[in-house]
């Protein structure tokens, strides 16, 4: 366990506080007045915002010295159980309430049944509140005040549908599942005939860095770093250590605020960590990326892999080719055993836009066969049998490799054991280490095998790590030479 010193409250990235006005206090004392708590521990109370709380809110709403809002868009990240909803409708009903003549506000998410999460908060605490029930009207979709021709509107996730309006004030909840940045652009753009709009983005982490979350977060980042300078992007994240056990409490605190006032259960955290699987419980209740919705590999295994052994020129290898797609990327990986490991080394290439450069690939297949004693090239005949042909005439050990299931279910359950148990050895290469990691596992009626998830993100080295493992460890496994399969057992 970590014995990190713990500060409740205090986020793990945050842009810079300057020493401007802020109208952090008139959103407190709004809240303080006519809100209350509806959940949890507190329910029924007035809603009294936690130290945390108001720092975060005095950072939000702090204003330059000219007397303009310094932020015009931000983003927070914060575990479940935090309190995201409650802080998103405070500023949401806020701003309805003071945004003066005309405001416009609006709870918008990925679809309509989570922008009414927000929506639905600040509509019962209007209800239940008669100073703001007297001014309000609430409709199911909408809150009016008839005397400032302000709304406060749900919005569905169809951008087309947003052209022409001008908000305000902006709640966008659960940014990480966003399709696209369309909404976001929409009602950001759609703003800038405001004096001084805010549109917030409230979020647990997902997992795809390349989604217009994992942008925002990554930016944020850079902001806070102090390697971007935007004094109009605001960022609070909360988020525990990349590397931390599943168990380190010191990490649950540090990122959970709520955890060390007591406003969330213990128990219930303990209870999430033995029940749920791993990826989501660092992605809801840790606030951490992860590389895709379910990874195929336990946090840190295949980190766990790298070494310093080389590819030898003395013994055989065996390589796993998959072949691009249209834009996916091309992957050709060698596993070579040596006492009991298998060695792995991955030859990337990037297509976009361009063509698919078959010749390169072809001559990096024939550099092999030149360099090492090649037991085997494993490719799929759907997407690579013409150049099999031809290479395969020229000498190469060709051999088809069908990425069915009845092909790749086994092989990915090979892949998993023999890298969990470290019988791979890697160099560590980013580009490499990435598509394993960014790979998910898909259920079949028959098992699991390896897919890209909802992520876009490059998995094809995977695929041809698995290739190349599998057919390392079976040909082993008949005879032809002491198994690998024998001592990993073992």
């Amino acid at each position: 366990m970590s014995s990190a010193v713990v500060v409740a409250g205090s986020p793990t990235w945050a842009t810079k506080r300057f020493t401007g006005n802020p109208d952090g206090a008139d959103v407190i004392d709004f809240a303080r007045t006519f809100m209350h708590v509806t959940k949890g521990l507190r329910a029924g109370e007035p809603l009294v915002f936690t130290d945390w709380q108001q720092d975060l809110l005095h950072s939000l709403y702090e204003r330059r010295v000219d007397g303009r809002r310094r932020h015009r868009r931000g983003l927070l990240g914060l575990p479940r159980k935090d309190g995201k909803s409650l802080i998103g409708s405070a500023i949401a009903l806020h701003g309805l309430v003071e945004g003066g003549l005309g405001a416009e506000v609006y709870a918008a998410a990925g679809d309509r049944q989570q922008a009414r999460i927000v929506f639905g908060e600040a509509r019962l605490q209007v209800m239940r509140s008669s100073a703001l029930s007297a001014i309000c009207k609430v409709y199911r979709d909408v809150i009016e005040i008839p005397a400032t021709g302000s709304i406060f509107r749900v919005l569905s996730s169809d951008a087309k549908l947003q052209q022409g309006l001008s908000p305000s004030t902006v709640v966008l909840d659960e940014l990480h599942v966003q399709p696209n940045a369309d909404l976001y652009d929409a009602l950001t753009l759609g703003s800038g005939a405001r004096v001084d709009p805010l549109t917030v983005a409230i979020t647990t982490a997902g997992y795809d860095l390349e989604s217009l979350c994992g942008k925002m977060y990554q930016y944020g980042k850079s902001v806070a770093a102090g390697d971007v300078v935007d004094d109009a992007f605001w960022f609070h994240w909360w988020e525990a250590a990349a590397d931390c056990a599943l168990n380190d409490r010191d990490e649950w605190y540090r990122a959970n605020p709520n955890l060390a006032l007591g406003l969330i259960d213990i128990e219930d955290m303990e209870t999430a960590a033995k029940q749920t699987s791993e990826s989501a419980f660092r992605r809801y209740r840790l606030n951490q990326w992860t590389r895709s919705l379910e990874s195929w590999l336990p946090v840190g295994a295949f980190e766990a892999c790298r070494s310093a052994r080389e590819v030898s020129f003395d013994l055989p290898i065996y390589v796993g080719i998959d072949m691009a797609l249209k834009h996916d990327s091309i992957a050709v990986v060698v596993a070579q055993p040596q006492d009991g490991v298998l060695v792995v080394r991955a030859k990337i290439w990037h297509p976009q836009d361009a063509p698919l450069d078959v010749a390169a690939v072809e001559a990096h297949l024939r550099w092999l066969h030149r360099t090492y004693e090649v037991r085997e090239f494993a490719y799929d005949p759907a997407y690579f049998q013409r150049s099999a042909e031809i290479l395969a005439d020229d000498g190469l050990p060709m051999v088809e490799f069908p990425q069915n299931a009845g092909r790749m279910i086994p092989a990915c359950g090979n892949a998993f054991e023999l890298i969990v148990n470290q019988r791979v050895a890697h160099d560590g290469s980013p580009m490499f280490v990435d598509q394993v990691l960014s790979a998910a596992q898909r259920m079949t009626d028959n098992g699991w095998r390896l897919s890209k998830g909802r992520s876009k993100r490059k998995i094809d080295a995977a695929i041809a790590l698995v290739m190349a493992l599998d057919r390392a460890t079976l040909v082993l496994k008949s005879g032809d030479t002491p198994s690998i399969i024998d001592v990993w057992k073992d």
